[in-house]
């Protein structure tokens, strides 16, 4: 992160725990125009739903700097164990929201994938969120929502098209395989489907331990 990224988060978090209300304005657009820009590629949700996901996320988010959970010492933000944050307080504030998504999802079942170990989990008595943080990103340091967001977009054309229908589009596997008829059967569409969403697993993986070997 840029050290005047670092510095204008520093001043943001500091601002927010000293209740400067412009300040508290300007990080709320600080992470609503990170978090609507990039959503999409970390949870799948409708629009009315994800406003809900943003103020819930942003409510946490506050109390984590007012409890000081985060907080500013010598011009960083700083978290966990007295360490500067992995990241920047944008993707801090989506590992927030990816929680809150999770919490929603319990809550909502039918609103699952029932195609991903996340949607059958939802549905299971004694589900816990924090069993399942990881099942695409595998690690909690929240630089990995960055390069997933990142990577979405730069998808084969075809993977970009079925995994963009069915989670931007929210249309069923039946109307997909009519729309791509070039796929021959529902099972080969779902085979697919997974086959992209590994992809981009491996992807992630490769360019994070990249990143932490910089």
């Amino acid at each position: 992160m840029r050290t005047s990224m670092q510095e204008k988060e520093a001043r943001l978090v500091a601002g927010m725990y000293d209740r400067h209300r412009r300040t508290q304005y300007e990080l709320y657009a600080y992470c609503a125009n990170y978090f609507w820009g990039n959503y999409r590629g970390v949870f799948f949700a409708d629009e009315n739903t994800a406003a809900e996901i943003f103020q819930n996320s942003f409510v946490k988010l506050w109390e984590n700097i007012e409890s000081r959970k985060i907080y500013v010492e010598q011009g960083r933000v700083m978290g966990k164990d007295r360490k500067p944050l992995d990241g920047s307080i944008r993707t801090y504030f989506m590992g927030i929201a990816r929680i809150k998504y999770l919490e929603w999802a319990r809550q909502h079942p039918v609103y699952s994938d029932p195609e991903t170990e996340m949607g059958k989990k939802t549905g299971e008595k004694g589900f816990d969120v924090q069993d399942y943080l990881d099942i695409l990103y595998d690690y909690s340091d929240n630089v990995m929502l960055e390069i997933v967001a990142d990577l979405i977009s730069q998808m084969s054309p075809r993977c970009s098209e079925i995994l963009t229908k069915f989670y931007y589009e929210e249309k069923d596997l039946d109307v997909i395989l009519l729309e791509i008829p070039s796929i021959e059967s529902k099972n080969a569409l779902k085979t697919k489907k997974h086959k992209c969403l590994d992809t981009l697993r491996v992807s992630a993986k490769e360019i994070y331990h990249r990143y932490l070997n910089a």
